[in-house]
């Protein structure tokens, strides 16, 4: 029978609370703020003890710019915890690497040697970096339109890029200017989104207690506004998973096989469930 259960990300702002410290448990240095999230939540770390560890400023800023793996910050909170790394690295959701780390802030080697942790440590600091990014460009732009009065256009020719990006950079920016009102693990897009709307820290919220994708944000913001029928927008999804269904039907073989089981598996729980409710 397939496995259809879906992970899904641990969100506690009490662990987190709970996980703090004075110091960092990575250098010894005094240290502050929240706890670093080793698998980041924008890559669906959860808010478990063993995926977090308090960092000082400099070594946070090492994990987030990808100097640290985070095949080294699992060992710590491994040693911390009483377990071993691989027991770690699965309850975080990342592979363990096939040799112990030295606990050192080496740099990342050179790219023919890299091994699968440093590359998903790499992929994480890349998207973070990107976001951080987007955010500097939404100030320049901010900044060039509105804090010196040059045109879009005008502004978009010098940058490179077009008059539509030079506003939805500036506008993405002027709503969520501080960090504070930013939602860390949720990205640009979803910031962007949330920016179009009336209301945007209603939906950047939402968005972060449903833990919507950016997909989903739009659904539902259209469906609110009344943009979208929500009967509509699921037919639309029905139609378009019967016509996935029959290509893999007609394709035959294993796929279509375990297509078969699962939909009988969702038929079976739909039927339990809505007996039970």
């Amino acid at each position: 029978m397939p496995d259809l259960s879906k992970p899904v990300r641990v969100a506690s702002k009490s662990v987190i609370e709970g996980c703090r410290k004075p110091y960092c448990e990575r250098c010894g240095k005094k240290a502050s703020g929240q706890p670093h999230h080793i698998r980041p939540r924008s890559l669906g770390g959860s808010d478990i003890k063993e995926n977090l560890i308090q960092l000082c400023f400099d070594c946070h800023r090492q994990a987030h710019d990808g100097k640290i793996l985070y095949t080294e910050l699992a060992l710590i909170a491994a040693r911390r915890e009483g377990l071993s790394l691989e027991e770690i690295c699965e309850k975080i959701g990342w592979p363990a690497p096939e040799e112990v780390p030295e606990l050192s802030s080496a740099p990342v080697p050179e790219l023919s040697k890299y091994t699968l942790e440093e590359l998903l440590q790499m992929y994480a600091s890349l998207q973070e970096s990107e976001d951080d990014t987007r955010w500097a460009k939404g100030a320049v732009c901010l900044v060039l339109t509105e804090g010196m009065g040059i045109s879009s256009r005008k502004a978009a020719s010098w940058l490179g890029c077009s008059a539509s990006q030079v506003r939805e950079l500036s506008k993405t920016f002027k709503t969520f200017p501080e960090e504070e009102m930013r939602v860390p693990f949720l990205s640009w897009r979803h910031h962007r989104i949330a920016a179009g709307t009336p209301d945007p820290q209603k939906w950047i919220i939402a968005a972060a207690e449903n833990q919507w994708s950016t997909r989903q944000m739009e659904e539902r913001i259209k469906i609110f506004y009344g943009k979208a029928k929500e009967t509509d927008v699921f037919m639309a999804k029905a139609e378009k998973a019967c016509l996935l269904a029959a290509e893999v039907f007609e394709s035959g073989g294993k796929a279509a096989d375990w297509l078969k089981e699962a939909l009988i598996l969702l038929l079976e729980t739909h039927s339990r469930d809505a007996a039970q409710a």
